[in-house]
């Protein structure tokens, strides 16, 4: 599931990697109880690793760039989403009941809040995804870090790896797992960095064979590593309709 968050401030000005400050916003919409505290502090594990609940997208709007800051004309949104329906309805209340949000010390208007989610279909099918957030995909040995394009070969191998950890961290079962690429129509590399760390990756576009269990948890938690932090978010061509939460 996800929500399309859509905001409105004349001349909304945030750094160029605004990944961290998003991300905050985010915590922010959280209560401060257990709750909150699970999906900030804790999240779920599984063999020494842990993963989040949620993958959020880049801003999107009509805006410039001076002194490495992004300038947005007016209107921008982004999403949010998860495969915790409980973690998205604790935020969409939140926003409901408030005319604004405190991003980079600017008080942000709420225009809109609509959610999202996938059609259903059975067996196997051919999709077309891209990244609405970079997709990090990389290996750590003896602290030193390896990054890869989607088009690498071993690539596959840790994407294929982490949907496996997140079914298992999640305690969501998948009966047979589906994800191969046939194409890469393009893979554009990013340099971002979230707070003091940069990394290399991609905003990518694949053609895929998957199918509905496998696409709906990329979907919701985002591909490859690093979601929480403004990673790995994907969208699917006409594959999306407004529900009622």
């Amino acid at each position: 599931m996800r929500l399309k968050i859509q905001l409105s401030y004349n001349n909304f000005t945030v750094p160029m990697s605004y990944q961290s400050i998003l991300q905050g916003v985010i915590y922010s919409l959280l209560s401060k109880d257990e709750l909150g505290d699970f999906y900030h502090n804790d999240g779920y594990h599984y063999d020494k690793k842990t993963f989040k609940c949620f993958t959020f997208s880049q801003l999107f709007g009509k805006y410039k760039i001076e002194n490495k800051h992004l300038i947005f004309d007016d209107d921008f949104y982004f999403y949010i989403s998860s495969l915790d329906e409980k973690f998205l309805k604790h935020i969409y209340k939140t926003i409901l009941l408030n005319n604004s949000l405190l991003i980079n010390k600017q008080q942000v208007k709420i225009k809109n809040i609509s959610i999202l989610n996938l059609q259903p279909f059975i067996g196997t099918k051919k999709i077309c995804i891209e990244t609405l957030s970079p997709m990090l995909i990389y290996s750590t040995k003896d602290n030193y870090s390896t990054y890869y394009r989607p088009s690498d070969k071993e690539s596959l191998n840790f994407i294929i790896n982490n949907i496996q950890d997140k079914c298992l961290a999640y305690h969501y079962p998948i009966k047979e797992l589906v994800f191969k690429i046939d194409y890469i129509i393009y893979e554009i590399r990013r340099m971002m960095k979230f707070k003091n760390c940069f990394y290399e990756c991609f905003m990518t576009k694949l053609e895929i064979e998957t199918n509905f269990e496998t696409l709906s948890l990329i979907y919701n938690c985002g591909l490859s590593s690093k979601n929480s932090c403004g990673f790995g978010m994907i969208d699917i061509a006409h594959e999306k309709s407004n529900i009622s939460l």
